[in-house]
């Protein structure tokens, strides 16, 4: 299953909770019995899908070695997101407007964000990673960087920044990671096996 299939098969799910959400609301196509089973159906499969496209994102070839890298950027938006859409529901939930079903959609969201988190951290799908000659960094999305585009390596204060030829930057905070010699060792190698040792200022 390549990315693409997992990010649509997840927004279409989501599409599909809100259609029913709608139709609940506004026809009486959908009574209370029978919204109940939809919403618990829909949702489990929306967490289902969520995680499936957070594993599928974070793919490597086989054998590339990874290291675990959660940052507190990483956990600050997903609390952010998680208590943004509580609240939401909540507030919702608890007004006399038509409107007020959709609290349900709200709360999915923000269990199935709870949800990913913890099945990120406990699949280690948060990390950094060199795949031939391409810096890998998954967190909350993948990102990629190749050695050839490069323009410098930038370290100062335990934050090492990749920018390239477009000024474009990926920045990666070494010291909150608990592999830190090791990623060290395997950056240092990478630049060596990439002739990038040039393009290397520290402070």
């Amino acid at each position: 299953m390549n990315s693409l299939f997992a990010i649509l098969l997840k927004n279409l799910v989501l599409l599909a909770i809100i259609a029913v959400s709608i139709i609940f609301i506004f026809t009486p196509n959908i009574g209370y019995k029978e919204v109940r089973y939809i919403f618990l159906g829909l949702g489990l499969l929306y967490v289902f899908t969520a995680c499936l496209e957070a594993y599928i994102l974070s793919q490597v070839n086989k054998g590339t070695k990874k290291f675990i890298y959660f940052t507190d950027g990483f956990i600050t938006k997903r609390v952010i997101k998680i208590i943004s859409f509580a609240c939401c529901g909540i507030v919702l939930l608890y007004s006399d407007s038509i409107i007020k079903y959709m609290a349900f959609l709200c709360f999915i969201i923000a269990f199935t964000e709870i949800v990913v988190t913890i099945w990120r951290h406990q699949k280690h799908l948060c990390f950094i990673a060199f795949e031939n000659d391409a810096l890998v960094i998954s967190t909350n999305k993948l990102s990629a960087m190749r050695a050839s585009e490069i323009l410098k390596i930038e370290t100062r204060h335990g934050l090492t920044y990749f920018i390239d030829t477009k000024y474009k930057a990926l920045t990666v905070r070494t010291d909150m990671m608990d592999e830190k010699k090791e990623f060290d060792l395997a950056l240092t190698k990478w630049i060596e096996e990439n002739q990038l040792s040039e393009k290397v200022f520290n402070e």
